[in-house]
């Protein structure tokens, strides 16, 4: 007797949608990490350029 042929149609569906719901929560996160990263560079970058200033804007030099 032939094999009976099986279908994946139901795994790979449930596959896809354990994928799919699982890297939405992932990249939500790592989205959320990668915002608090920018942001203290920033933050950081800003301090610095005010430090290295004396405290002066870009348009307070050129008025010197």
């Amino acid at each position: 007797m032939p094999a009976v042929p099986k279908s994946y149609l139901p795994s790979f569906a449930a596959f896809l949608a354990f994928g799919i719901t699982y890297t939405t929560v992932v990249a939500t996160k790592e989205g959320a990490a990668v915002d608090g990263a920018r942001t203290r560079w920033q933050d950081q970058h800003a301090r610095a350029r005010n430090a290295l200033s004396g405290g002066m804007s870009l348009v307070d030099m050129e008025r010197k």
